[in-house]
C-alpha cells in the first residue's frame, strides 16, 4: 500500500514530536489529558519520555485529537498534514 504522506527525515519528525510534547506540557489542561489517557503520571514522564517509541506515541496522540491537531499546527505555523508526515515518519509500520 502506498502512502500520500511525504516523508520527513527522523530528525524533523522528532523535533516536530518535541515540539508536539512542549505544547501538550505547556498547558494544564492539555497536559492532564494526555496524563489520563495515556496512563503516565508527573512523576513518570521523564523515564516515559526516554524509551524509544515515545515521541510517536506523541504523534499518535495529536493524531487522535483533531481540535489538538490543529491547534498544535497554528502553533507551529505549518499545515496539520506537517505533523502527520512526521508521525509516520516516527511510526511507518502503523501505515502499512
Amino acid at each position: 500500500m502506498t502512502s500520500t504522506y511525504r516523508k520527513v527525515t527522523l530528525n524533523e519528525a522528532e523535533g516536530v514530536a518535541v515540539t508536539a510534547f512542549t505544547f501538550i506540557t505547556a498547558d494544564e489542561d492539555r497536559l492532564s489529558r494526555f496524563l489520563a489517557l495515556s496512563g503516565l503520571s508527573v512523576d513518570s514522564i521523564r523515564s516515559a519520555a526516554s524509551q524509544p517509541g515515545f515521541l510517536a506515541a506523541v504523534l499518535d496522540y495529536v493524531a487522535s485529537d483533531e481540535p489538538l491537531l490543529i491547534d498544535l499546527a497554528k502553533e507551529m505555523n505549518t499545515k496539520p498534514e506537517r505533523i502527520m508526515e512526521a508521525r509516520w515518519t516516527l511510526s511507518p509500520s502503523e501505515f502499512e
